[in-house]
This record gives structure tokens, sequence and C-alpha cells, in this order.
């Protein structure tokens, strides 16, 4: 089951930063590496998180190298492995579409993994409402009680990155960067501009972020995330106080990292 034979760590990296230091990289050979290391990882976080509460929490982002692992984790190795029983699972973000839309996040994870298994419990967001704050409200009211009143802490956010540095929806030098909400609505500059998106203060009180890049394109934002240290890119602002910090690159997405 374990697939990190051919998996690299941050100590093999010859003097690494110590910003580098600060995160635990996992360096794959290729995309479907990425995609295997990150179905260890759950593997090992939904164990523990069952053993100790009896529920797993986790929170999925979109983009195409999570795609690839909603994938593993329909296949018949993940499949009869994972307790999906006691798993709850919630969005990072969410585009402005029905669930149907081929641009919707949700329909992604559903068509190639949720409808393939018995999770007990999934809660989207619904940002084909025709008033997004009502329904940004009412998703940090859903994390509220089903994660905590107070402060909702999931177990594991699953995110990619965009190869401009932003994660789920938070884009470089928006407003919802400094929101103190749980839910923003974001407005963007692709063919769907409005979305829904987690928060920094939530993303950074999880139990364990994983951050999944794959290809040349995301090279330039690893490298000014983990040598250059630039706080400019909502990625990098991504690291939960109480929590863990994992990046899983494959070698073209890490190949100017010294």
């Amino acid at each position: 089951m374990r697939h990190y034979d051919s998996i690299l760590y941050s100590s093999f990296i010859p003097h690494p930063s110590s910003f580098l230091l600060m995160r635990n990289l996992v360096l794959c050979e290729t995309p479907d590496d990425v995609a295997d290391a990150a179905a260890d990882l759950i593997y090992d976080a939904q164990t523990t998180a069952i053993k100790t509460a009896g529920i797993y929490h986790l929170a999925l982002s979109g983009g195409e190298t999570l795609r690839a692992l909603f994938e593993r984790l329909s296949s018949p190795e993940w499949k009869d492995t994972m307790s999906w029983e006691s798993w709850e699972v919630f969005w990072c973000d969410e585009r402005a579409v029905p669930p149907d839309h081929p641009d919707s996040n949700f329909k992604a994870a559903n068509d190639l993994w949720l409808s393939k298994v018995p999770v007990s419990d999934v809660w989207r967001m619904r940002a084909e409402s025709s008033d997004l704050r009502e329904a940004a409200d009412e998703y940090a009211r859903t994390l509220r009680s089903r994660l905590g009143l107070s402060s909702p802490i999931l177990d594991t956010i699953l995110l990619g990155m965009g190869k401009d540095g932003h994660t789920a929806s938070l884009f470089p030098g928006h407003k919802a960067l400094k929101s103190g909400s749980l839910v923003e609505v974001v407005e963007g500059d692709d063919p769907v501009p409005h979305r829904l998106t987690l928060t920094l203060p939530v993303l950074n009180r999880a139990r364990q972020v994983i951050f999944m890049a794959a290809g040349e394109d995301k090279a330039d934002a690893v490298l000014r995330i983990f040598e250059q240290e630039d706080r400019s890119l909502p990625a990098a602002l991504v690291d939960p106080a109480d929590g863990e910090c994992l990046w899983i690159l494959d070698h073209a997405a890490a190949r100017l990292i010294r």
C-alpha cells in the first residue's frame, strides 16, 4: 500500500532553506506518484482521527492534480481500505455554477470518487445560489455545527496551487486574504468569476494541510514560496499554527528548488 519507495524528503535536499524546513516536503517522480503519496497520507490521517474521535473531517479543492487523487481513491486499491462510513467531506471552494456544471468542483469529486464510495456525509457549497453572501453564511453555519461553534477545525484540508500562487479561491492581493469570516465570496477573472472559498483562519486551524502540485508551470510559484519566502502568494500564507503543512510535488514542479 505504501507508495514512498520513489519519494524523497526535504532532508535529502542539499542546503535546504529555513523556510523549506518549516514545511514537510515530499518530492515525487511523477504526478501519479503525487496522487499515490497523498492517498497514503490521507489513509494515515483518517486512521488517527477515527481512532481518536470516531470521525474524519476532510475538505477538498478542485484542479487537475486533485482529480488524479480522486481517481486513486475510487480505485480497488483504496475503495475497500478506507473507513468511508466515518468520513465527512467538505469543500474549500466552489465556483458559482450548478453542481452538475462541468466547472463545478463538487461534480469533479462526485463523478470521479464520492459517488462510488459510501462516505457518511458530503457537505457541498451551494454556490449556485442567487445570493452568494447568504450561501457563504450558510456554509459557515454548517462548519460550526459539524466542527465546533467557536473555531471549526478540519482534520485534513487538500489544496492545489495555481501558477500564480493562489490556493482554494484565495487570489494574490484579494481582500478575502484579510477576511476574518469563515467563508467569503470572491470575484475572480476567469469565465466563472464568482466563487465561495474558505478563508485563511479556517485553513490555518486545520490539523493537517496537504498541498499537491505537479507540472512545470508551478515551478516558479514553488521557488517563490520555498526559497524566496514570498508571502504575497496566498499559498505561502497557509501554515497551520497547531497542525502540519505537507507539500507533495513532482519533479517538474520542484525543479527550481536547490
